[in-house]
């Protein structure tokens, strides 16, 4: 039963190589709903918009608001583009912080 295990646990390995690098795992990526979005990589969320309205609100997942209840909020924006480009900016911005960030 052992070997079982250790050759299933080993199979997998080999195939979440195979479809993520190392540096794929770094690298943050949209993922798109109708009304949520989000940006984030293999470790970590960094921040994503969400729909209310005719509007998104945008948030940095990556600092505290200044009450420490929630994500700091960026902004209200009037399409979804505007919003994803002030994640990306927070993004940009924090890259040099954390050296695994690409």
């Amino acid at each position: 039963m052992a070997d079982f295990a250790e050759s299933t646990v080993m199979v997998a390995t080999e195939r979440i190589d195979t479809f993520r690098t190392e540096e794929q795992f770094h690298v943050p990526t949209w993922r798109d709903s109708s009304s949520v979005c989000s940006l984030a990589d293999g470790e970590r969320h960094l921040g994503h918009i969400v729909r209310a309205g005719n509007h998104w609100f945008g948030f940095d997942a990556t600092h505290i608001n200044d009450s420490g209840t929630g994500f700091r909020f960026l902004g209200c924006y009037p399409s979804i583009t505007a919003a994803r480009r002030a994640v990306d900016q927070v993004f940009k911005n924090n890259c040099g912080l954390v050296p695994t960030l690409q």
